[in-house]
């Protein structure tokens, strides 16, 4: 079919050749965009990303992370799958995830994954309200809870804490009576308000049913608890080491600048 309408004088487009011509201009300036959106994707500011976390980081690291990454990176989508440490170093290993945020230390095979230290805190003691400690102010000796029962993460679900608190109460002296294991720390702090035990816990987790739980200082022990971001050593996609430059430049200095 004609496009042109040619004379002595001049040339013109047609309708059809008027159509064609918008058409491909619309074309040339998908394929720039198509283009564009290419070179984004390779220097990691546009794409997907999928992020594991543990339920104790929602308090503050996560919405941290994501503040700031947003700002940063507005173009890429990010799916995130609440997780214990367990599953997310599962889930690392076969590719369900891009970044974990978890709790240190972990088990890696053969260096495979990596890891990169968020923040490094103290651990101290949850109590019913209604408990004889209580009413102290003052630090409180882990010994003096050797006849309590204790609630804490199960190994499966977060063998760091689960090997952390197991220390912290043979270093003082005793076998904790483990009356309850739980999933997450956040359901650990809720059977402790409910008077089912006590609990050794991260420090940054003492606003949680402060109403109804007390937390008190460890005398004489500076037991700590890590929280930590993980990937895959052979992760070579763009998105995910923009991700890991902007954590170590902007996110970790942030958690560790009263240290």
């Amino acid at each position: 079919m004609p496009l042109f309408h040619r004379t002595k004088r001049k040339v013109e487009l047609t309708k059809e050749g008027q159509l064609f011509l918008e058409k491909v201009y619309q074309i040339f300036k998908d394929l720039e965009g198509a283009i564009e959106t290419i070179r984004m994707v390779n220097r990691g500011e546009a794409g997907e990303i999928t992020i594991g976390f543990i339920a104790s980081a929602v308090y503050d690291i996560l919405p941290t992370i994501i503040e700031l990454y947003r700002k940063e990176y507005p173009n890429i989508h990010i799916d995130l799958q609440q997780l214990t440490t367990a599953e997310q170093v599962k889930a690392l290993h076969e590719g369900y995830i891009d970044i974990g945020i978890l709790c240190h230390p972990i088990k890696i095979k053969n260096d495979t994954i990596h890891v990169e230290v968020i923040r490094q805190e103290p651990m101290v003691i949850a109590l019913p309200k209604d408990h004889p400690l209580a009413s102290k102010t003052s630090p409180i000796n882990l010994v003096d809870l050797s006849n309590d029962p204790f609630i804490l993460t199960g190994r499966k679900a977060n063998q760091s804490h689960y090997d952390t608190v197991m220390n912290c109460c043979y270093q003082a002296g005793f076998h904790p009576k483990v009356v309850q294991e739980a999933q997450e720390l956040p359901t650990v702090i809720s059977l402790v308000s409910s008077g089912m035990g006590v609990a050794l816990v991260p420090s940054f987790i003492q606003y949680v049913l402060k109403t109804k739980v007390v937390y008190r200082d460890i005398r004489n022990h500076p037991f700590t608890t890590t929280t930590a971001l993980a990937w895959k050593s052979d992760n070579l996609s763009p998105t995910v080491h923009a991700f890991i430059d902007l954590m170590k430049k902007s996110v970790i200095p942030l958690f560790n600048q009263y240290d």
